[in-house]
């Protein structure tokens, strides 16, 4: 099944911000307590991401026993998840802190257990606050690793917003996260 999804005409596509790190080089996490990358996490999902060409990123998953939905396949929120992280991820490039407004995703086929899957995603466009995005996930280590086979797709909707929006957090108050680039944000 698939949505009717449809960009807005007067999306802009912007430039990456020059503390967007080139292509193939490593992202740094955004937060270390992030369920899906941070290294402070250790009930996490432990994504890693580099950039890519332009407003692009890849990510990686391992499918650990730990993600289990159905019988010997991720689960589907597991997967979800996996999606929002790696859309975020993309909308680094903007270099501003965003947060999820929608997120849709297309299951298209049963991902294993022990398989590992790299997510591509990318800003499709901007509209003042409003970010799309748009990413695909392939299986590309395990048993039915096929690197041409799309498993599963995602749409979003992102919003940015000021580093203060998490200012009443108490990890905010007492850690004081600082963003990849160097400014305080989450």
């Amino acid at each position: 099944m698939s949505s009717t999804w449809t960009l807005p005409d007067d999306l802009t596509l912007p430039e990456p911000t020059e503390f967007f790190p080139a292509a193939g080089e490593k992202l740094p996490q955004h937060w270390s307590k992030c369920f899906g990358c941070g290294d402070d996490q250790p009930a996490g999902m432990a994504m890693s991401f580099r950039a890519g060409n332009g407003l692009e990123v890849t990510g990686r998953l391992e499918v650990a026993k730990k993600y289990q939905g159905g019988p010997g396949v991720i689960h589907g929120g597991i997967l979800s998840t996996a999606f929002d992280e790696a859309q975020g991820m993309a909308c680094m490039a903007l270099g501003s802190p965003v947060v999820t407004g929608h997120l849709e995703i297309d299951f298209a086929r049963p991902i294993p257990l022990g398989s590992v899957l790299e997510f591509r995603a990318r800003i499709d466009g901007v509209l003042r606050r409003k970010v799309y995005t748009s990413a695909e996930a392939v299986i590309v280590e395990g048993p039915t690793a096929d690197p041409d086979t799309v498993v599963g797709t995602s749409r979003g909707l992102f919003l940015t917003i000021t580093p203060e929006h998490f200012a009443k957090t108490k990890e905010f108050v007492d850690g004081e996260p600082t963003s990849p680039f160097g400014t305080s944000s989450v």
